[in-house]
């Protein structure tokens, strides 16, 4: 049975704009009115999803289509919750789900109920047509990833582990087009980094701003600052080495491909990344990738102005490679900074990945292929996190894929936690059509 495209593409623009008139901005995320909506229109389908709640308004969707069982599961995760906007910068209102110039804008447009809407689109064209799937197909939607999973995937790999008893996963955090040399590289992501909040703690003499003096905290911090502008050594994980040598392969010039090649060698990598013929967000993005980064996000100090504090802190976003251990992590941050402050850990978790030779990642590039046969899709890294990471050890395989074409002005990155979210109508339409061609060729 052929699948009108434009058609199904139309319904999930329609479903998206309803979801994104919910706000679950998180704090305090709030997503439970959005469950229930979801699993409303769900019930109508013939399908019926479980609410599990974690804590009072916050709500885990989780509803399962069933296969014959004779492969295990495959998941489709993502989340319902979002970042908090500022609407007097927006050209249109982050919660109102608006439709202009074939785009459709609001927060949660790309992170991450784009992901929810394209899944759920995918669930429903299988139900309807009777696809016959060799594997359940489950659904998790969830809470609070935007601030930790606490009553999200963490909180349901702890009290509902059966839900994550599947084979492979899909997630967000990869999929979109990367142009090297004008070229699309699509992103299948299959790494990702972890996180460190890490606090640096510079120590003075206070005294009053009528008498300045040379051990002000202050200006300690500053020197601090200007070193961390040093970057962390370069390391090469399993995942980044994939991106990048799938990268070259997939050049039309040698010249090009040999210098993605060189980005591996720690020698060669500095020069090879500022002749490689990407943009500027590419550019730091890659370079990300090869190291562990540790970027000063917030300044604490003094009570009062004309008081000379007697501390200072800056505190540090780290985001640490696979297989990175903590006081590797730190000792690589000392040696940048010097002995001077005092460290303050309080949350770390190295990053983590998976596999990348397997038949979903096949699956996936057959699926590219068909839909546009000029592709290459490759495994990827992302330079954040997901809540893959509450799941690594739960024996399944979970890559991150929401394809999406590049289109002039949308970069990924900048539209997720941005303002002016949005993507456009031609891009769900195109999502919906290359997952449902993932989903069946799994099945066969």
């Amino acid at each position: 049975m052929s699948i009108d495209w434009n058609a199904a593409g139309a319904e999930a623009v329609s479903r998206l704009q309803q979801m994104l008139r919910f706000d679950t901005t998180n704090p305090p995320g709030n997503e439970l009115p959005l469950a229930q909506h979801l699993a409303s229109q769900l019930a109508q389908e013939g399908l019926e999803a479980q609410i599990l709640q974690s804590a009072p308004e916050r709500a885990n969707l989780v509803v399962r289509l069933r296969g014959d069982g004779s492969q295990r599961p495959l998941m489709l995760i993502s989340h319902l919750d979002v970042v908090p906007a500022e609407p007097a910068r927006w050209t249109h209102p982050p919660f109102a789900g608006e439709v202009a110039e074939g785009l459709v804008w609001g927060r949660g447009a790309v992170d991450s109920k784009l992901t929810t809407t394209t899944q759920l689109q995918v669930l429903l064209l299988c139900k309807r047509l009777g696809l016959p799937l060799r594997r359940d197909l489950v659904l998790v939607a969830t809470a609070d990833e935007e601030l930790g999973s606490n009553y999200g995937v963490k909180w349901l790999a702890q009290h509902h582990p059966e839900i994550f008893d599947a084979e492979y996963g899909i997630n967000e955090g990869g999929g979109f087009a990367l142009l090297v040399d004008g070229k699309p590289l699509y992103t299948c992501q299959v790494g990702e980094k972890g996180s460190a909040y890490l606090d640096l703690v510079i120590h003075g003499r206070p005294g009053h701003s009528s008498v300045p003096h040379a051990d002000n905290p202050l200006l300690h911090l500053a020197g601090v600052l200007d070193r961390l502008r040093g970057r962390l050594p370069h390391r090469v994980t399993a995942s980044a080495r994939a991106f990048f040598e799938g990268a070259a392969a997939a050049q039309a010039r040698p010249e090009v491909a040999t210098l993605l090649r060189a980005l591996l060698d720690p020698a060669r990598q500095e020069a090879a990344l500022a002749q490689l013929p990407v943009n500027e967000p590419t550019r730091l993005m890659f370079d990300a990738m090869l190291r562990n980064t540790c970027t000063p996000t917030m300044l604490e100090a003094g009570t009062k102005r004309n008081v000379i504090p007697s501390e200072a802190t800056v505190k540090l976003s780290g985001r640490t490679l696979p297989g990175m251990e903590r006081e590797a992590f730190l000792a690589e941050v000392r040696a940048l900074v010097g002995g001077g402050p005092e460290f303050r850990l309080d949350n770390y978790w190295a990053g983590g990945e998976f596999a990348s030779d397997t038949p979903l990642l096949r699956a996936i590039q057959s699926a590219m292929q068909r839909c546009e046969p000029e592709s290459a899709v490759v495994p990827y890294m992302v330079t954040g996190g997901t809540d893959a990471r509450f799941l690594m050890d739960l024996g399944l395989t979970i890559y991150g894929f929401l394809p999406m074409r590049h289109e002039p002005g949308m970069d990924f990155f900048s539209l997720c936690h941005g303002h002016d979210e949005r993507v456009s109508i031609t891009n769900v339409a195109f999502a919906v059509q290359v997952l449902y061609e993932v989903v069946r060729q799994l099945n066969e």
